[in-house]
């Protein structure tokens, strides 16, 4: 119902009242009936599909994330079956090899020998990379010399007839250790002879291996000493021998004796008709070698190791004369092979011996005023990196 506009405000009133109570009354009127209660009847199960197998879905793999570096197509995600880590390493750089390190022994006021703590200790298989043996008093005459490495101390020696003498002396190492050091074998010998003649090496050598000396040791007769001429070790891993020489002047004709030094060890031709006797069971004390014919007799000890050649780098020699005692070394010295020296002119006292002192090259060969003419030679290998 519409109230006209131009109706009276009295009337418009009374209208709009009469509508109010029209609708209240509607709206009193409206009554909402709930639906019957259902008594006893449960709801009906949903009707069964004849021949529909519902199946669970199936288990997913674990799955890794594997994030390439840097890339511009973000993230793959590869199963765990497709990522094996067997433990395998890049096909160059071998598992099996030996790590190699430095040792180091020193001492001073040493008199005729004596035991001197080696840091790290030394393992089965180690090298002599350099040493040096000095009398501290002046030159003497020699009746023993050496560096035996023997487990955690090396034994020192230098000495006269008396050897109360006190020296300096230290020995550099290269040791081998972890896994891969089982293809190392080592060794020692011991022969008694006179002049330079070859000792065979014991054993087989392990095939693709390179010859190191590890240590020496020159003794003369309990009580005796001489002058010194000429002293060297030699490895040859060709012929599985190692030669040396002890010599002063006796019974020795030198003329033409200096020319051979290296290239005599080198070469395996040994001036003269020198005499060997090997020694087996040898007693420690040195009291009567045999004979060596018209040569001062002596006994020696060479201690020596078979390296793998995958280790070495390279093999490299070195030589000089009195003018040139200190070299640089055309590469890093981790093991020597061999050395020589020899006085050119006569046989002298002996205040020192050293090969590789201080790890830069050279050579310690003199009497007290070093003015003395010389010649030396070593050989030497440089090893590979540490596999990583």
């Amino acid at each position: 119902m519409t109230v006209p506009a131009f109706a009276p405000p009295v009337f418009r009133s009374l209208l709009t009242l009469a509508l109010v109570a029209a609708c209240g009354v509607a709206a009193a009127q409206v009554v909402v009936t709930p639906p019957p209660p259902r008594e006893g009847e449960p709801a009906p199960p949903p009707a069964k599909r004849a021949g529909v197998v519902v199946t669970p879905p199936a288990a997913r793999n674990k799955a890794t994330v594997v994030v390439p570096p840097a890339t511009r197509r973000g993230v793959r995600v590869l199963p765990a079956a497709a990522i094996k880590d067997d433990g395998a390493k890049p096909a160059d750089l071998p598992t099996d090899l030996p790590i190699w390190s430095s040792a180091r022994a020193r001492n001073t006021g040493l008199r005729d020998s004596g035991n001197t703590a080696v840091n790290p200790a030394l393992p089965a298989a180690f090298a002599l990379n350099g040493f040096s043996l000095k009398f501290d008093n002046g030159d003497h005459k020699l009746r023993r010399i050496g560096v035996l490495g023997r487990g955690r101390f090396t034994e020192l020696a230098l000495a006269d007839s008396n050897g109360d003498d006190p020296f300096t002396a230290s020995a550099n190492y290269t040791i081998f250790t972890g896994n891969g050091a089982g293809p190392i074998v080592a060794g020692q010998v011991i022969a008694e002879g006179g002049g330079k003649f070859e000792i065979p090496l014991r054993g087989n050598a392990p095939a693709n291996s390179t010859l190191v000396l590890s240590g020496f040791a020159f003794q003369r007769e309990d009580g005796s000493d001489a002058n010194l001429r000429n002293i060297g070790v030699w490895l040859d891993s060709d012929r599985k021998v190692a030669r040396v020489s002890l010599m002063d002047d006796q019974g020795v004709d030198f003329r033409g004796f200096e020319s051979t030094i290296g290239a005599a060890f080198l070469n395996g031709v040994l001036p003269g008709a020198f005499e060997v006797v090997l020694a087996t069971n040898v007693p420690r004390a040195v009291r009567g070698i045999r004979s060596a014919g018209k040569y001062r007799p002596y006994r020696v000890t060479v201690q020596y190791a078979w390296i793998p050649n995958a280790i070495v780098e390279r093999e490299s020699a070195m030589s000089g004369t009195d003018r040139q005692r200190r070299q640089r070394p055309p590469s890093r010295i981790d093991a020597l092979q061999g050395f020589e020296v020899m006085f050119t002119n006569s046989d002298h006292h002996l205040l020192g011996l050293g090969v590789n002192p201080s790890g830069n090259g050279g050579v310690l060969f003199q009497d007290n005023n070093n003015d003395d003419p010389m010649q030396w030679t070593m050989a030497y290998v440089t090893l590979k990196p540490n596999v990583p």
